[in-house]
């Protein structure tokens, strides 16, 4: 599946105190389904925002499933995002109208995120954010950290040092998070549901971010304050947050942010990193699983292999997948091996934000053909085709 950011045209036209006509664009050289679309809000002025609660989408005169953002918890809304199919170099209008609540269809929702609290009463409670100022909340959490999900993937974050992303592979395309809440029973298995596919251990796992001294990843373990948050989690796509305020490294005191958004309809993640000063070095990428293959250069990383995904080898069989992780140029990474790490090491300016894109497929997926590492990594190579940014005119 392909991902990328495709905004809305600077020039807007207000046609009505209820609908604006905007134009979308996809200038990748190939074609895409379900490209999510994100039209910044503070472009329109004239709608008010006291209204952008109203909005909705509507292609050729049908109204599309959407979803309404507070990114900045301001409690206005500051994103509307929506999906649609573009051809390349495709141009497609699209109208927002402002609706009524009997008029607006509910869709359905396509994503889930989670951060479930353990209660010392045995009972879990989901919460929407959780902080801690000591390395001791990765046994108080249910999964162990905040997990978000599509049809076709799901991921969770460790809330330790480590900070890895781990992975969860599914037979059938469906939600299954809020059943299996991550660890799904014999009968759930039985049932086709999926399971965790990868042993992460202190590696990178994928899209991971981590430090990197004296030519070795490392572990975010000196921090004043590390947070989960779930900051949006509707119908079209789950954003999540990852931040560690205070973090020694290289020899200050930095605050960083990782925002991973996942959209409906699709596996891979737009990860988008911020920071209270400059780093010199950060790390990221894909671990090597099993002694399998791997991608290498510096923009594109990937691995594909065979492993068991617990430690308990009797019960768990091994299970097969694909990682992959880019970077655009403009980063100035250079990929590096670690152990089983590939890595893409970089630097990062506070004034910017860092965006990459990583991206699984479990072998065991019934409705995939992707079955080899050559078959995987000619998918990467396809995939970064279509990340191209949208230019905004």
């Amino acid at each position: 599946m392909k991902s990328f950011i495709i905004l809305a045209f600077m020039n807007l036209c207000l046609i009505s105190a209820s609908g604006i006509n905007i134009e979308i664009t996809n200038p990748n050289q190939t074609d895409l389904k379900d490209a999510p679309v994100v039209v910044k809000l503070d472009k329109f002025k004239k709608t008010g925002q006291t209204k952008r609660n109203e909005l909705a989408v509507y292609i050729d005169g049908k109204q599309v499933s959407s979803q309404l953002d507070d990114l900045n918890n301001d409690s206005i809304p500051d994103e509307l995002v929506f999906l649609t199919d573009l051809k390349a170099g495709e141009k497609k209008k699209v109208q927002l109208r402002r609706i009524s609540d009997k008029k607006r269809i509910k869709f359905p929702a396509e994503v889930y995120a989670s951060l479930i609290l353990k209660e010392a009463d045995g009972k879990y409670t989901n919460i929407r954010e959780i902080s801690s100022a000591k390395n001791d909340m990765y046994n108080k959490l249910h999964h162990h950290g905040v997990a978000f999900e599509s049809a076709l993937v799901a991921y969770r974050i460790y809330f330790d040092n480590k900070s890895t992303i781990d992975v969860y592979g599914k037979k059938q395309y469906q939600l299954e998070l809020a059943d299996t809440r991550w660890y799904p029973s014999d009968e759930q298995l039985a049932a086709g549901y999926g399971d965790d596919i990868l042993l992460v251990s202190g590696w990178v796992g994928v899209g991971t971010v981590k430090g990197f001294e004296k030519d070795k990843a490392t572990h975010i373990n000196k921090f004043d304050s590390r947070t989960h948050r779930i900051v949006a989690a509707g119908n079209i796509r789950t954003v999540v947050e990852s931040e560690v305020k205070g973090w020694e490294y290289e020899g200050k005191k930095t605050d960083m942010t990782v925002r991973y958004t996942l959209y409906a309809r699709h596996r891979d993640v737009i990860t988008e990193i911020t920071t209270s000063g400059d780093i010199e070095t950060l790390a990221t990428g894909v671990q090597q699983i099993g002694g399998g293959a791997c991608f290498q250069s510096n923009q594109l990383v990937g691995s594909w292999g065979s492993w068991y995904p617990q430690p308990d080898t009797v019960k768990y069989a091994k299970e097969t997948a694909g990682l992959g992780l880019y970077m655009p140029k403009e980063y100035k990474g250079k990929q590096i091996m670690d152990g089983v790490n590939n890595l893409i090491v970089f630097p990062h300016k506070k004034e910017e934000t860092t965006r990459f894109y990583f991206t699984v497929i479990a072998e065991k997926e019934e409705q995939n053909n992707i079955k080899t590492a050559e078959d995987f990594f000619k998918y990467l190579n396809n995939w970064r085709r279509g990340l191209k940014p949208i230019v905004v005119e």
